[in-house]
This record gives structure tokens, sequence and C-alpha cells, in this order.
């Protein structure tokens, strides 16, 4: 934690999760996060493990709550490797909570946020920058994705970097749109 100073105190261990030793082997197989699932306050810490979303909220003093399973999907449970496939977090609704995000197979997922730590479940919401030919033939280690409001609604939108140039599908509220 930092003093008034802008020095920092020596590491504390605060949380048995979210390490190597509990089945978190890398970062590419379970990304992690640090932000507030709640839209505001402390911040929390969200990761892709073996079953899912998992959330362990930030009370505010340095410390977390006990870790929580509080999605069945985007694990590697659910099919989703580092190695296919993308997972963010970001506001896609423009409600100040950030939604789960997946490029799959298929395209890409969105799990919107309830605004209390939780996420509904997964749906399609774009049929391209996928890892299947179907949807683009998008691959990690060549074609970066990211997500960015270009519009200034207030949403994010979906850029990506694919073979001949520069993607983009603009965000409609719960779905996106590619031309």
């Amino acid at each position: 934690l930092q003093d008034e100073e802008g020095k920092f105190a020596d590491p504390l261990y605060v949380l048995d999760d979210f390490g190597t030793e509990r089945g978190w082997s890398s970062v590419e197989e379970h990304p992690r996060f640090l932000v507030s699932t709640t839209g505001g306050g402390a911040v929390d810490i969200v990761g892709f493990g073996p079953q899912g979303v998992v959330v362990s909220r930030g009370r505010g003093d340095g410390t977390f709550e006990p870790a929580k399973l509080v999605l069945n999907d985007f694990g590697l449970a659910q099919g989703w490797t580092g190695g296919k496939h993308l997972r963010f977090l970001a506001d896609v609704t423009g409600d100040g909570n950030p939604d789960v995000v997946g490029f799959g197979d298929e395209g890409v997922w969105a799990s919107h946020s309830r605004g209390d730590g939780q996420f509904e479940q997964a749906q399609l919401v774009c049929r391209g920058f996928g890892y299947s030919d179907d949807a683009g033939a998008w691959r990690v280690d060549r074609h970066p994705r990211f997500l960015a409001d270009i519009t200034g609604d207030g949403r994010v939108d979906i850029v990506g970097f694919g073979g001949p140039g520069v993607y983009v599908a603009r965000n409609l509220f719960r779905r996106f749109r590619t031309r």
C-alpha cells in the first residue's frame, strides 16, 4: 500500500486464490484484471479461471473477500483457451459497469454486468472477429483486437487489425454492426 509520501509498504499476503498453486496456470490461460464490478468504489479482482469468471470483491482497505465463481462461462472448462480466445472486461452498455467480452470461435460473446458483481448469461453479439473460418479466422498472435469507444457514445466498439487492414464493429447497445 502507498503512504502519503508516495512510498510503498512491503507487500502483504491477502488472499488464497488466483495464484499458480491454486490452478491459475498462466497469464495466457487465466487472465486477471483489477476493476470495480459495481461501477465505483473499491477495485475487485476478476479472473478467468478454469471453471469460468471468478470475482473477489475489494474491501477498500487493500484486502479482498474470498473469491467466488460468478459466471460458469469463459473458462477452460467451457473451451476458452488463451491461445485461441481473448477475454476482456469493458463497459459495453454504457452503464458504468464492466461487462465480460470474449472473442470466441463463432465471434464476439458478451456477458452483461448486473451491477452487483454478477453477470448475465453470455450471448453472441457479433459474428466476426472469431477463431473459426466462418468468423474471420482471427488469431491471438497475429490479429490484435481492442474494445474502445471510437464513436463517443459512451459504449465500447470493436477494433481489430486483420490481414488486409483495420476492421470496426460499432456498438448498437447489446449487439455490434460491422457495416
